[in-house]
């Protein structure tokens, strides 16, 4: 046994010694490879880059996912929201990894292989690693404690395809069911395999480690947790944390995002920087303002607005940088939008109401400027936030026209108008009129 977790030997191939068994340091192991400052010179002055990841998608083995979850459209999707660096993660099931490997590697696109295991507590952990080896050793863990039989009918296709998204067979096991294994057994088992265990979604009341339980078990050795796009949280105790979209439809993928400091794309590099190595660093996007625009215009839409107004304003003279959004959904009180700027009031019952609203006051503060947030009942709602063009730390725009055919593609029954300008001179406009 492991430190009493309850991993047996068995649970990996008699080869492979386990380094929470031994006590000593694997060859490969991403976990305890250095530490801060202890990099030679010349590893010092490697230049670093900046990376983006989207570490938590899903392919169409995933019984929730969509049928057009496929490699190639995976990896053309991911390339075209501007991702370096993703991570399959299916649930219970590695099968369709190396297939989005493959897909990644004809176009240049660092894909690493994972799982998201669902513990006997009804927990999502993802495991990510290095190798198809260790990923074949996490699977058969998972395959010997996943108890069931999938329904089609009930939970969806498994279905497994090749690297040009050709279907190959199915997964007959119930991948949307939990395991037998509690969350200790499952982040020792991710580690006696060389990967990382990332808690999913920690936030979430269904499948996170937090909103689930209401906290994380004393001495769990997690590499990371995760957060979900929405979530106001950027800092939970020692743990670091990171961003992933947990695609499972083609739109969702890079909708949220971790931007990495790095050498180059690879979990090895991944690993580091979750340590902070040698200078590497991991950082929560939303890096741009687009993204931000598109979490206010999304939970306007969900306050039952069908009419919204994107201002951007650039005025050199004042040196300022206007960001307006406007929609006529239901609104808020006095105290509602009190609460929609405390980053730490959320409950189950209101978890979606304004939680990038904080995460804005925050960018604006940062670069010197001010967020304003108007409301009424039945009024609609006006968020304003002025940016000192010039402040290094100000947000740069990032890809708006993506932004704005996210929005018309999940909803294009909606009035949106978009003006964009820059002293008297207009950049870009958008009128779809609607209701």
């Amino acid at each position: 046994m492991s430190g009493g977790s309850g991993i047996s030997y068995r649970f990996r191939p008699s080869d492979v010694s386990c380094p929470q068994a031994s006590g000593k340091r694997r060859e490969g192991d991403l976990r305890s490879k250095g530490s801060a400052g202890s990099e030679t010179r010349a590893e010092r002055e490697t230049p670093f880059v900046r990376l983006r990841a989207d570490l938590h998608i899903h392919t169409c083995l995933s019984p929730c996912a969509d049928c057009g979850m496929v490699p190639t459209a995976i990896v053309t999707r991911a390339k075209a929201v501007g991702l370096e660096m993703i991570g399959v993660c299916d649930h219970n099931s590695t099968e369709n990894a190396a297939a989005v490997m493959q897909a990644g590697r004809r176009e240049a696109l660092c894909v690493i292989p994972g799982i998201e295991i669902t513990t006997c507590e009804e927990v999502h952990v993802l495991g990510l690693f290095e190798t198809e080896r260790d990923l074949a050793g996490i699977q058969t863990v998972v395959d010997e404690h996943l108890p069931g039989t999938n329904e089609e009918a009930a939970f969806g296709r498994q279905t497994i395809v090749d690297s040009w998204d050709q279907p190959v067979g199915s997964n007959a096991r119930l991948l949307a069911g939990a395991t037998t294994l509690s969350v200790e057994q499952v982040v020792d088992a991710i580690h006696c395999f060389r990967g990382l265990a990332v808690a999913a979604h920690i936030d979430r009341p269904s499948f996170g480690l937090v909103g689930h339980l209401g906290f994380i078990p004393a001495g769990l050795r997690l590499d990371a947790v995760e957060v979900s796009r929405r979530s106001p949280v950027r800092r939970y105790g020692s743990y670091p944390v990171v961003t992933s979209s947990d695609a499972h439809s083609l739109g969702d993928i890079g909708r949220s995002r971790t931007s990495l400091l790095v050498e180059r794309a690879s979990l090895e590099e991944f690993a580091k920087a979750l340590r902070r190595e040698g200078g590497r660093r991991v950082s929560l996007e939303m890096e741009d303002l687009s993204l931000h625009v598109l979490d206010i215009v999304e939970n306007a839409l969900s306050a039952s607005a069908d009419r919204v107004r994107i201002l951007i304003h650039e005025d050199t003279g004042t040196d300022q940088m206007l960001l307006e959004i406007e929609d006529n959904g239901r609104g808020m009180d006095a105290e509602w939008c009190q609460r929609a700027l405390d980053p730490f009031f959320t409950t189950k019952t209101t978890r979606r109401v304004g939680l990038g609203l904080p995460l804005l006051a925050q960018a604006a503060r940062e670069s010197g400027g001010a967020l304003e947030l108007i409301s009424e009942p039945g009024r609609g709602t006006t968020v304003r936030a002025v940016f000192q063009l010039s402040h290094p730390d100000r947000k740069p725009l990032g890809d708006i026209a993506e932004t704005l055919r996210m929005i018309l593609g999940s909803r294009p029954d909606v009035g949106l108008r978009f003006d964009y300008t820059r002293d008297s001179e207009i950049i870009a406009a958008l009128d779809t009129g609607g209701p």
